[in-house]
């Protein structure tokens, strides 16, 4: 929705500006538990299908989502798509979030019948990888 000079919001999250990440190693900033706290009782109970803390979750990218500057005003965010300001659509972090862990916990899951059926198979079977 606005900007400093060196972050940029976006729908109530905090990104840095030149990057557009939440965590950034180049611009030495990581926003992730701030807009975690903006949007913890939404979140619920979704701590529990990451592997770790929801503080070290993939970080997510406002300009790969689609955050352009809006032409409406300096100060905002619009997203590619609909050209709409904080684009609910498109900058829907508790629902990118919650399908972030639920990806993380269906490839654990997937990896752990992988894993499994190594077990079953003759030692001159080979499963490939992928």
């Amino acid at each position: 929705m606005a900007l400093d000079n060196k972050n940029i919001f976006v729908n109530g999250f905090t990104f840095c500006l030149d990057h557009g990440d939440e965590l950034c190693t180049r611009c030495c900033c990581d926003h992730r538990m701030d807009n975690n706290v903006r949007i913890e009782k939404e979140l619920g109970d979704v701590e529990e299908l990451f592997e770790h803390e929801v503080e070290v979750r993939q970080p997510i990218n406002a300009y790969a989502h689609g955050a352009v500057a809006a032409l409406s005003t300096e100060s905002a965010y619009e997203c590619e798509t609909h050209k709409a300001v904080d684009c609910l659509k498109c900058f829907n972090w508790v629902k990118i979030i919650k399908q972030e862990a639920e990806d993380a916990e269906e490839h654990g899951r997937w990896l752990g019948k992988r894993a499994s059926l190594k077990d079953f198979l003759t030692p001159d079977v080979v499963v490939a990888d992928g």
